[in-house]
């Protein structure tokens, strides 16, 4: 190359150079306003240097590298603020007893009944038809819990009585997303399977009425009582209205359930001093009954000695005398046939005994003291009353050991103190006269009617006449 041709190889070198500077300035010109106000002071550099070629080479490098260094560090801050959402925005949990239900074989399939009562394949049935009330959808910040873990963790803290902290913390879930879960669900089952809270229609009426004909009661459909729920010293209302004479206090909860001990009616929310009859004229049976409506003012059954009687309800002593609702001579028996019946009565009755037996010890938690809301709690012991109906439905088995514990249908799960018993007592009585508790009065048509003592009266002699002919029914007819 000759010395003549160096001034355009360096000419054109500058110019390749120039471009390069130029397009990267151009660019950098729409990403960072302060890297282009120093290109343009550097701009002047060939005015000012003889060697233009290396001032352009050392400009570029400093952008590329200051390029670089704020690539990394937007790349960092970016990782940096991601995980410090996460941890402002949940809590990382390890999966815990949900990863341990979701094995699948013999001897988990025990486990999980043992946790959430429930077989697998009802589980899965059940899931399905609640998983569009129950699944959120994703957000920016985080994915929804699975509809099958929120369901579990209901029937877990259903089944085992614990509280929410216990049970969101076994099943690796926070405990504000167990709260609401716990309200989905119960929202979710009341929506799908509410029906099952109604008396029988068609065939299968005509088999729960056999089914007590049998025992000497023709046109029973069922038997009706109350149980008591206990809760904690209700907030915003008068306390002394919910006082339990067991020394706590307690909603009453009413039940009608038929011979294979299938719940049919539920009403629950009354204060826990309130007495069965009273609840019996708050409930929607007694308001639809009364007004014509439903199973029980339609059809009936016939005696032995011709006399038509409608169908009617098996209750104890705490309820009126009514067409409907049959009781107990009790204190009032005076001839063999009274005995009898009392006897009969006694032992058709327990179907519902039985009934709060189950359903209390299956759903451990309605035996402890309940520290919730009373709206939250009275959805609740609906929801259980249906998973009650579908476990018969399907035949469930009850583990022997479950059934073996000491529980009652008074839900006395835990001891209860004695001092706080006397200290209860005497504020009830100190607030007994500002309850204006009302007198019931004899003319009140809900405690007695002529019609209802004339309906016992011919039970009395048709369950006599069963018990000469067919002998006495036994003491656990349905077990």
């Amino acid at each position: 190359m000759s010395p003549s041709d160096v001034p355009t190889t360096n000419e054109e070198w500058e110019d390749i150079m120039f471009m390069l500077v130029f397009l990267m300035t151009q660019w950098v010109n729409r990403r960072n306003a302060v890297a282009m106000a120093i290109l343009e002071a550097v701009a002047i550099t060939p005015f000012m240097f003889r060697d233009v070629s290396g001032a352009l080479t050392m400009l570029a490098g400093g952008v590329v590298h200051g390029m670089a260094l704020s690539f990394f560090a937007t790349q960092e801050l970016g990782r940096h603020m991601n995980c410090r959402r996460r941890r402002v925005w949940m809590l990382q949990h390890n999966g815990g007893l949900w990863k341990d239900l979701q094995r699948v074989g013999a001897e988990h399939d025990k486990v999980f009944v043992r946790f959430c009562r429930l077989p697998r394949p009802l589980f899965l049935q059940v899931l399905q038809r609640i998983t569009p009330h129950i699944q959120r959808s994703p957000t920016n910040f985080r994915l929804p819990l699975p509809a099958g873990q929120k369901f579990a963790c209901a029937l877990i803290r259903w089944a085992t009585g614990g509280y929410y902290r216990q049970s969101s913390h076994s099943l690796g879930m926070g405990l504000a997303s167990a709260v609401r879960s716990n309200e989905d669900v119960a929202d979710a089952i009341l929506h799908e399977y509410g029906h099952l809270h109604q008396f029988p229609t068609g065939r299968h009426l005509e088999e729960v009425q056999n089914a007590f004909e049998a025992k000497g009661f023709p046109g029973c459909v069922g038997a009706i009582d109350c149980t008591h729920v206990y809760i904690d010293k209700p907030k915003g209302t008068l306390s002394e209205c919910y006082y339990h004479h067991t020394g706590d206090f307690s909603v009453v909860a009413q039940v009608v359930c038929d011979s294979e001990c299938r719940i049919l009616s539920v009403y629950v929310g009354c204060p826990g001093s309130v007495h069965n009859s009273h609840v019996l004229r708050m409930s929607p049976l007694y308001h639809n009954t009364m007004a014509g409506r439903g199973v029980l003012c339609e059809g009936g059954a016939i005696l032995h000695d011709g006399t038509h009687v409608g169908r009617y309800l098996l209750g104890d002593a705490g309820y009126p005398i009514l067409p409907w609702i049959v009781t107990p001579m009790g204190r009032f028996a005076r001839t063999d046939a009274d005995r009898t019946y009392d006897g009969c009565h006694s032992t058709v009755r327990s179907c519902i005994e039985r009934t709060f037996g189950r359903l209390k010890t299956v759903w451990r938690n309605f035996i402890r003291t309940l520290i919730a809301n009373l709206e939250t709690l009275r959805k609740e012991f609906m929801v259980v009353c249906i998973l009650h109906n579908l476990m018969i439905e399907h035949r469930v088995e009850i583990d022997p050991e479950l059934m073996n514990d000491s529980s009652d249908s008074e839900g006395d799960g835990q001891p209860r103190n004695p001092r706080r018993r006397r200290r209860c007592n005497r504020r009830f009585l100190r607030h007994l006269p500002d309850l204006n508790i009302e007198a019931v009065l004899e003319i009140d048509s809900t405690y007695g009617s002529d019609l209802g003592a004339r309906v016992r009266a011919a039970l009395i002699g048709h369950v006599a006449h069963h018990v000469d002919v067919h002998g006495a029914p036994p003491p656990c007819p349905w077990r």
